[in-house]
């Protein structure tokens, strides 16, 4: 494979990185820096906007942990995701949300591409446009997933065009989403949340809810009913101080997008991808309220995270028959895009 080109001007590619003993990987035009731990799931731990040097990425306060080296006496019952999780951005394939058992294999929390080494070439580079090819097969389940990311001299916006290949001659069932969150600095009080969304869901279990949201309710999108106080608009973020968690699955949506707004810096990150392959969107709020492993009060995130169900775990997905069908040795297509830029 032919290393980047040596360039430092137009789009660039930086490559033969090694962080906290990780190879990375930078894209990088005259508005983003994108960042990617290619050892750990291909992660995006860096979306830099570079006119305002506003990173849209939360990294946790744990930092970032090479899989490689991170050992423990025990592993976690939910799996490896939590203990290794840096914040950033990942890729969740095949199993969504918490473990469970399916298909004879006993799956960890968001299991498996985020945690696997992922392979790169370059296919195009050129101070106009870059494309990279990131590669990589899951171990579980007999897939292959490839997405290409391309950014281009004039615009502020990461094009991921992305493909799961059933590699076997069985029909597998599946969860994809995209497990994007977002924290301080952009993530300032009174950001607002604009998403075509007519429905929101509670999540079933109350472990990571406040204490006056009755789990499983459904509502109309944005007023979350809150105990004997009526409802809250959860499409604007509330102050530094609030200590708050709410977990629920938003759906209805007329189209696959939505932008998080941030009024006081006159900037906005815009999220689009295939509704098709992911109707739904996960919507987390941990700001200071959980105590205990992993967040022990001292993490402000906000997740909004395109997903192909409305269920928890592979298991109870197929279940309710909210599972993606991949046919046997057919392909499901995917595309997310991440713009930001000035309002």
């Amino acid at each position: 494979m032919e290393p980047a080109k040596p360039r430092n001007y137009g789009c660039r590619i930086k490559d033969n990185i090694t962080y906290q003993g990780m190879r990375c990987l930078y894209l990088e035009n005259r508005f983003l820096k994108v960042g990617l731990l290619l050892d750990k799931g291909s992660d995006i731990f860096e979306f830099l906007y570079k006119p305002l040097d506003m990173d849209m990425v939360w990294l946790s306060p744990a930092g970032i942990q090479n899989p490689q080296r991170f050992s423990l006496t025990k592993s976690q019952p939910a799996g490896r995701f939590m203990d290794i999780y840096e914040g950033g951005w990942q890729e969740i394939f095949p199993n969504g949300g918490g473990a469970c058992s399916y298909q004879g294999v006993q799956w960890g929390q968001h299991e498996e591409a985020a945690l696997l080494p992922w392979d790169y070439s370059i296919i195009e580079d050129e101070p106009e446009q870059i494309k990279v090819e990131l590669y990589t097969e899951t171990r579980l389940m007999p897939f292959k997933l490839v997405k290409i990311l391309t950014l281009k001299q004039d615009g502020p916006t990461l094009f991921i065009q992305e493909q799961a290949t059933n590699l076997s001659p069985e029909d597998l069932k599946i969860i994809w989403g995209h497990h994007l969150v977002y924290g301080n600095p952009f993530l300032q009080p009174g950001c607002r949340i604009n998403i075509g969304a007519k429905k929101g869901l509670v999540y079933q279990d109350p472990q990571p809810l406040d204490e006056n949201i009755e789990p499983g309710i459904e509502f109309s999108w944005p007023h979350l009913p809150v105990g004997t106080e009526g409802s809250v608009d959860i499409s604007l973020i509330p102050g530094q101080d609030a200590k708050t968690a709410k977990f629920l699955y938003l759906s209805g949506l007329d189209e696959g997008r939505y932008e998080i707004i941030n009024d006081y810096c006159q900037l906005k990150v815009a999220v689009e991808w295939n509704l098709d392959t992911m109707p739904y969107v996960w919507y987390w709020q941990e700001f200071n309220k959980s105590r205990g492993y992993p967040w022990y009060g001292r993490s402000r995130v906000l997740g909004l995270e395109p997903f192909s169900t409305d269920s928890m775990g592979l298991d109870n997905t197929v279940a309710r028959g909210r599972a993606k069908l991949i046919k046997a040795r057919s392909s499901l297509d995917n595309y997310i895009n991440i713009t930001v830029d000035t309002i």
